[in-house]
């Protein structure tokens, strides 16, 4: 298993930064050339089903990392309490859980996210994924710059 984490400081409150978050289709906004489609009827709550593809699409075939996911987890804030978005990735590049920790702080919203997942490949794969992730966690560190920006209102 791998883990990736990332965190940042957002000014706003943390119903703001929860309406940002879950606003799959404009993930685009800060996830730099990521598109995410909800593939069912719902897009709020447990049981939401999406594919994100972080790439470009030829024609109907998609080039660059695909994942399917289902939103396993929903805490929206509420009362200080930490707000909570849970994924499970069903591949095929990636399998794993994901997670959104919202916390309310003086001064605004407190994000991290955990990303626990398996690459397919093998070990060969996971060392190369190993050795890749710091530049990984700086493309989700940037990512969740992007997310500030636009809940504060700078984007």
């Amino acid at each position: 298993m791998l883990t990736l984490q990332a965190a940042t400081q957002v000014a706003a409150q943390p119903r703001i930064v929860w309406q940002v978050l879950v606003d799959w289709s404009g993930q685009s906004r800060w996830i730099p050339l990521t598109t995410v489609e909800v593939v069912g009827d719902q897009d709020q709550g447990l049981g939401v089903r999406a594919v994100a593809l972080s790439g470009c699409r030829l024609g109907r075939i998609p080039l660059g990392l695909l994942d399917n996911f289902v939103v396993t987890g929903w805490t929206p804030p509420s009362d200080g309490a930490t707000a909570e978005l849970e994924v499970l990735h069903l591949g095929p590049c990636i399998t794993g859980e994901g997670v959104f920790q919202l916390k309310q702080v003086d001064g605004g919203t407190a994000v991290r996210c955990i990303e626990v997942f398996r690459v397919p490949g093998g070990k060969p794969v996971e060392v190369m994924i190993r050795a890749a992730l710091p530049i990984m966690r700086r493309a989700l560190e940037h990512s969740l710059r992007g997310l500030a920006a636009i809940a504060d209102g700078r984007k």
